[in-house]
């Protein structure tokens, strides 16, 4: 005990409270923490399940320094960061705050701390530290990811939101994972108590979310970042490779001006689709189905007695799919009619896509799925073309698009992100999200289906159907895509994820976004060469119609985004009624659904097939 008496003494001039350090509590941690069991006392409570985090109630001793911390913190320069992983507000390192008491708290984690969470944990640590602020309004979220980057060994979290309630949203969310490593279910959540830390082990399953703050009237602070040490090794196993369940052309003939308007199925409407879609590579078709037939299906849809099963995993995308075989006998009817030799046949005319089976080596394909999606549903930057393309294996050292990463130059770790592999986090670090497109209104006021007109003047027609074909961004052909985008108008916000600067943290616990032009030279012939290989990338063919989008925020949109382009956002396909969507889309082309908030109040439906050359 005479041997600890000076550390003791030394510590105890920290700005943590003195309990922190009584040996009691400490023994009662090593306890705990080392055998893996579960803890809820005043000051301590240890979660083991699904992996170790411990939180220690009244950390600061002073509310005064507390309330200084909170002041010093609206005078440091911070950012609004949004993509498909999270929206919220960040500030920058605050190593390089020079404030009195932000500097104390900086240098107290960094000496006083760390020193305890090595002697507690058993966790080799070096002198480095991570440490930023981080404020979560109504709406804001961090979906769910696993902190698993570079050297990070601990993460923590310390919280400044006074009278934070379960009713307020943005609890620290835990997934457990399934037989293959991957996040299914939050188990556990942990409300945001004040003055409280939050700290837990980065290991291959820690994975975490912070969840959506639903009060319209508070903001959810925090202190948040990372001590930092060796590199420790991964047991991970890697992700499963599961065959999506192709459907080749049914050689059946339907009637399809029984399903699609007649004004869709005249060969002039079919040759300006086709040629819309050749400059363009998407078109945005109004009242594509039959009135009455679309009014049958959009109460199908919200049939009882079709099983809905969730999809994941949770880092992955978070909706729910029907099961085919529950269907009502008109949405089967549906179904089949996307299956069938003739909507395949309609398809190629309206693209020039091989879709047909002309000779016996000709194989096209398509996948089908209805999704229902809701409050808190979302998809993220990880198509499989994403994760099993080309930019080389999960442990490479260079990046998608061929630049070295920072942590290989002694600089900061790489952004973190959903772990389905190196390339899916380095394509979200170069997407940009064109949130201020606007889409134009699109309408198709021709006349309803009628078998028997054969008179309809479709040049009257065509003028009213591309008068305004939303939502059109004039980009060229996504096989076609250029990387010399004008950086100079693209706004801090964008830039923040324009180019692979592998030196930003991004979770509950740490954005630190630095110069995102520090490769751009270094990159620009690796991306002209991916470029040119892009141009010849065997390509599909995205089919969409939703229903029930009436209450859908208009920022709800499905984005097609290409995570190498500098502007990576292409099409925006907004939530409307009775259109057909029509994307042709690359290899390395993501489709993504943004996070769907708390005030969307009711399900909406996205019919999708994929067709495939």
């Amino acid at each position: 005990m005479a041997q600890e008496e000076p550390e003791l003494k030394k510590l105890k001039h920290s700005v943590i409270s003195d309990h922190v350090y009584l040996p009691d509590f400490q023994k009662l941690f090593y306890e705990h923490w080392h055998n893996f069991s579960d803890i809820k006392k005043d000051n301590l409570e240890m979660i083991s399940q699904p992996f170790r985090v411990c939180k220690i109630s009244h950390f600061l001793r002073n509310e005064d320094f507390m309330d200084e911390i909170k002041n010093e913190l609206l005078d440091v320069k911070s950012r609004r960061n949004s993509i498909d992983l999270y929206q919220f507000e960040q500030t920058s390192d605050l190593a390089n705050v020079d404030t009195k008491n932000l500097k104390l708290l900086y240098e107290t984690f960094q000496t006083d701390l760390a020193t305890w969470m090595e002697q507690n944990t058993k966790i080799d640590l070096n002198k480095k530290i991570s440490m930023s602020s981080s404020c979560y309004s109504d709406t804001d979220y961090l979906l769910c990811h696993d902190d698993n980057m570079g050297d990070r060994r601990i993460a923590f979290i310390l919280y400044l939101s006074k009278n934070w309630t379960v009713e307020d949203g943005g609890a620290l969310d835990l997934f457990d994972t399934d037989g293959n490593g991957l996040p299914r279910n939050v188990v556990k959540s942990l409300v945001p108590e004040y003055n409280s830390l939050v700290f837990f082990e980065v290991v291959d399953n820690s994975y975490h979310q912070v969840a959506e703050v639903i009060s319209p009237e508070k903001s959810r602070w925090s202190i948040n970042g990372w001590f930092h040490g060796p590199l420790r090794e991964s047991n991970k196993p890697p992700r499963p490779d599961t065959e999506p369940n192709y459907i080749g052309p049914v050689n059946k003939h339907v009637s399809l001006d029984n399903w699609i308007t007649m004004c869709y199925l005249l060969p002039g409407i079919v040759k300006e689709i086709q040629q819309d879609m050749e400059q363009e590579s998407f078109a945005f078709l109004s009242n594509f189905l039959v009135d009455d037939i679309y009014e049958k299906l959009a109460t199908d849809v919200s049939s009882g007695a079709i099983v809905w099963q969730k999809v994941g995993p949770a880092d992955i995308c978070n909706y729910e799919i029907a099961k085919e075989e529950t269907l009502p006998e008109l949405l089967k009817e549906f179904y089949n009619m996307f299956k069938s030799i003739s909507m395949f046949q309609l398809l190629k005319d309206y693209t020039e896509l091989d879709l047909v089976p002309e000779k016996e080596t000709m194989k096209p394909k398509m996948l089908i799925e209805l999704q229902r999606w809701s409050k808190g549903c979302y998809t993220l930057i990880s198509d499989k073309s994403l994760l099993n393309d080309a930019t080389g294996p999960i442990n490479e050292k260079k990046s998608s698009n061929g630049c070295m990463n920072k942590d290989e130059e002694g600089q900061d770790d790489s952004l973190d992100t959903p772990r389905a592999s190196k390339s899916n986090r380095n394509c979200r670090e170069k997407w940009i999200a064109n949130n201020d497109s606007k889409n134009e209104e699109s309408g198709c006021n021709s006349p309803t289906s009628n078998k028997e007109d054969e008179e309809v003047n479709e040049d009257e027609v065509l003028k009213i159907i591309l008068k305004g074909k939303s939502p059109r961004l004039k980009k060229k052909n996504l096989s076609q895509q250029s990387s010399s985008s004008k950086l100079e108008n693209i706004s801090p916000q964008k830039l923040a994820r324009v180019l692979d600067t592998d030196d930003s943290d991004v979770s509950d616990i740490g954005d630190y976004l630095s110069d995102p032009l520090d490769c751009s030279l270094e990159c620009s012939d690796q991306e002209e060469d991916m470029d040119d290989a892009n141009a010849s990338e065997p390509g599909t063919l995205d089919v969409i119609i939703q229903f029930h989008t009436g209450h859908v925020p208009e920022e709800d949109t499905i984005d097609y985004v290409d995570p190498r382009e500098q502007e990576g956002a292409l099409i925006h396909v907004p939530a409307k009624n009775n259109h057909l969507c029509l994307v042709y889309k690359t290899l390395g082309t993501s489709r993504v659904h943004k996070y769907v908030n708390h005030y969307c109040t009711d399900y909406f439906y996205n019919l999708i097939c994929t067709y495939y050359e």
